[in-house]
């Protein structure tokens, strides 16, 4: 009796040891049954509480890991020119865009195959697997979907020139190159990872502009009204400024014209069904020397090459000059308090300072008015890219102008980022780092904010 339960022990232990053996995939990061000419193949490992989830995490971030170092060894190799064109997009400025693309791209179609736990080190173990011709077609599907948007929106705007309607026909052109603006880093990428793709040439960026061309070049602005005021920073001009597109002497819709003061855009807006594109301009401090400053409109050509823009110089840009009349500027002091960051409450109220001063305000200590900020955080959920696996994390800013006696909000605003980090604090810093304070949207609330003030002094 005793020899049959020894020998039952035997084959018991026997057995147990048969089945911990680890699969192949976990030593030699190979499966036969993912054959790495049809698949891409990570594999990661972890121990301790969370173990399985992390082992899947960094199963994935190994085939991300794969397609980064595919991306740095063969980003020089890649003739970007022939893919997107040779006269619009550089291949300096496609690499980068390219580089970028790849950090943030989702890995669609990822899968956890197996996982295994080893009795012998106590790690838990995960392979991951994305099926190479699934993903490529994903991807060539994708491109096929933008070169169709660019075809249509082409056909869109050629069928409106010859209706007469230019301004529409040029945004639809620009709509063109926006989808090929998206498509070209995905086809430097799809040349990375897979056969050859070179975009087809009718939807190449020269040759939407050499369609555009004729209509951009019958385009002129007229000064309508608004030049010549005199206001207060912080204060608006009592008329907007107005420009009139025209095409052969006929007013045009839809033309987005572009206001700015210095390097800073303002507002952009599209002519309405009488040409006309106006801008309530609230004087502010850059583009003044001495009392006197100029507020600039001009189609907006930031999509072009700037081969097409240097041929079209002939597009008129408006000046509307202004005078800065004497008076006190709107003066405010800044607060930001955030509970989620407190590090950053120095550096989000320099930002709101450096903001306020370039619209015209004057930051000072004990002002009536108060500009509080205070931030918000939400989490975004997660995000699998190329990169791995990313934390979301939304950031809002909300800005207040409080009347420091009786604590009223005499207006506000806000403005929102975004941020993916490896984690969630990583996520809020980058989020934080990505705000900006529009000056068009500020400079109305202090405009506001003073005008509240005002009529609350004793008369």
């Amino acid at each position: 009796m005793k020899i049959a339960v020894s020998i039952f022990l035997f084959f018991a232990a026997s057995c147990a040891s048969v089945a911990q053996a680890p699969p192949a995939w976990v030593t030699t990061g190979k499966s036969p049954r993912h054959p790495q000419e049809q698949y891409w193949i990570g594999t990661g490992f972890a121990t301790g509480a969370g173990a399985i989830n992390e082992a899947k995490v960094k199963a994935k971030a190994a085939i991300a890991s794969q397609f980064k170092v595919t991306v740095s060894s063969k980003m020089t190799l890649v003739q970007t020119e022939k893919i997107v064109g040779k006269s619009t997009l550089m291949t300096s400025d496609m690499e980068s865009r390219a580089e970028s693309m790849v950090e943030a791209m989702e890995l669609s179609g990822v899968e956890i195959a197996e996982t295994f736990v080893s009795k012998v080190d106590g790690r838990t173990y995960a392979l991951a697997v994305l099926e190479k011709e699934g993903f490529i077609n994903t991807l060539q599907t994708e491109l096929d979907k933008l070169v169709g948007r660019a075809r249509q929106k082409m056909t869109d705007a050629a069928a409106l020139s010859a209706k007469g309607d230019i301004g529409t026909a040029v945004n639809a052109y620009m709509e063109a190159l926006d989808a090929i603006e998206e498509a070209g880093p995905k086809a430097v990428f799809f040349n990375l990872v897979a056969k050859g793709y070179s975009l087809p040439e009718d939807v190449l960026p020269e040759t939407i502009e050499s369609q555009m061309r004729d209509e951009l070049s019958a385009i002129t602005l007229k000064k309508m009204s608004g030049d010549g005021q005199k206001g207060q920073y912080g204060a608006g001009l009592e008329q907007p400024l107005v420009v009139e597109a025209l095409s052969n002497g006929n007013p045009i819709r839809g033309v987005p014209i572009t206001f700015k003061v210095g390097e800073t855009v303002l507002e952009k807006v599209i002519t309405d069904e009488n040409g006309l594109a106006k801008h309530n301009f609230i004087v502010v401090k850059e583009g003044v020397r001495g009392n006197k400053g100029k507020a600039l409109a001009t189609v907006d050509l930031s999509k072009l090459s700037s081969k097409l823009r240097s041929e079209l110089r002939n597009i008129t840009t408006i000046e509307f000059d202004f005078t800065v009349e004497g008076g006190s500027a709107f003066a405010c002091d800044v607060d930001v308090e955030s509970d989620e960051a407190p590090d950053k409450n120095l550096y989000l109220g320099k930002l709101l300072a450096k903001a306020l001063e370039q619209s015209g305000a004057t930051v000072q200590r004990d002002a009536a008015v108060m500009a509080k900020g205070s931030l918000s955080v939400s989490d975004g959920g997660t995000v699998s890219g190329l990169d791995g696996q990313r934390v979301l994390q939304n950031v809002t800013l909300d800005i207040f102008f409080v009347n420091r006696a009786n604590k009223s909000v005499l207006s506000s605003m806000s403005v929102s980022a975004k941020g993916l980090g490896r984690d969630a604090y990583e996520g809020l810093q980058k989020g934080i780092n990505a705000l900006k304070i529009p000056p068009k949207e500020l400079s109305e609330a202090i405009s506001k904010a003073r005008a509240m003030s005002n009529a609350a002094q004793p008369k």
